[in-house]
Formats: structure tokens, sequence, C-alpha cells
């Protein structure tokens, strides 16, 4: 009974480490905006719960911070012209779903999705 109890652990603590290392890696993905369509590049690197990693586009590039993972889902803040905004994330196969809520800008706050896919290099 113990070795089938410690199986079961360890399989359980595989199935989470590879859910976490699972966002590993560069992703693409097309945001539209009113100022128009903008690819977005996304670099995770999960360790443990920790998730890091930065967003870059033809604008720029920004860190992401408060970074947490837990199975396949996580969350980190961006730094929105001062303002920190959380992003959210579900890795689904070779796909990740990331919600964001805009900051109130005046108007309320609104919540996009965006569809992350996985580049291979």
């Amino acid at each position: 009974m113990k070795k089938v109890l410690l199986i079961a652990i360890i399989a359980l603590f595989a199935v989470v480490k590879s859910n976490a290392q699972g966002v590993d890696g560069k992703w693409k993905t097309t945001f539209e905006s009113p100022q128009g369509s903008m690819e977005l590049t996304f670099v995770f690197k999960a360790e443990g719960e920790k998730l890091t990693g930065k967003i870059s586009s033809d604008m720029g590039e920004i860190e992401i911070t408060n970074g947490k993972i837990k199975g396949n889902e996580f969350s980190y803040e961006i730094d929105a012209m001062g303002n920190p905004m959380t992003q959210k994330g579900k890795l689904e196969n070779e796909v990740i779903k990331i919600t964001m809520e805009m900051p109130d800008g005046g108007q309320g706050a609104e919540a996009f999705e965006m569809i992350l896919k996985r580049v291979k290099e």
C-alpha cells in the first residue's frame, strides 16, 4: 500500500512539474486594438511556482513581474504606464489563453482574451 501511495505522489509531482514547465518558451499572438493589429511575442520561464519573462512588440519590451504558476494556470503583472495590470493564463496543450483586464481609463475596465501559439524553434 505504501508503495502505491509513493508511486501516486511521484506521478502527481511529475504532472504538476511538466505542466508548469509547459509554458516555458516563446509564444506569439496578434492583438487587435483600436490603433490596429500588433504582433506580440511572449517569452515565459517557469521555475517551480514562479513565472518570469517578457512581452515584446515593435513598440518595445516589458518585463513580467509577480508571476505565479499552479498546474496549467498562471498569472503575472505588467506595468501599464505606471499602473500594474494583471493577466491570467491557462495552458491547454499547445495553446495559451490569456485574459487581461485593461486598467480603468475613465470608460470602465474592459477584459480581452488573447490566444498564444507556441513558436517552434
